[in-house]
């Protein structure tokens, strides 16, 4: 469960998230659109916590993630996938490796399970 409550974030003169509160249960598919610069972005950042919120709590899986130490944070984010959109894959890797990376360094899957 991923759940943002009333969660701000101010980028310059901007205020990116404006008090944005929602839940997202196990198993439901949630989509985010939105015009370039809306805060798309801005907001999967802080499921992770590569961003703080200026104001407002993130939950996942019922866990405060905005006052986590770095260890739990850590393992909060072994749960997530994460593809930037620009110069995110290892160029010398196939998309293949790229996608199998984190599976062969944070799992016993073998490599048949992977691939």
């Amino acid at each position: 469960m991923i759940r943002f409550e009333n969660v701000t974030k101010v980028l310059g003169r901007n205020t990116v998230l404006d008090n944005i509160s929602f839940e997202i249960e196990e198993g439901e598919t949630f989509v985010i659109v939105g015009l370039s610069g809306a805060g798309k972005s801005v907001t999967l950042k802080h499921m992770i916590r590569l961003m703080q919120p200026d104001s407002g709590n993130i939950y996942i899986d019922d866990e405060n993630i905005t006052v986590l130490s770095r260890k739990a944070l850590r393992r909060v984010r072994e749960k997530f996938g994460v593809l930037f959109q620009g110069a995110a894959l290892l160029q010398w890797m196939t998309v293949s490796d790229n996608v199998a990376l984190p599976l062969r360094e944070h799992t016993a899957l073998s490599d048949e399970e992977i691939l």
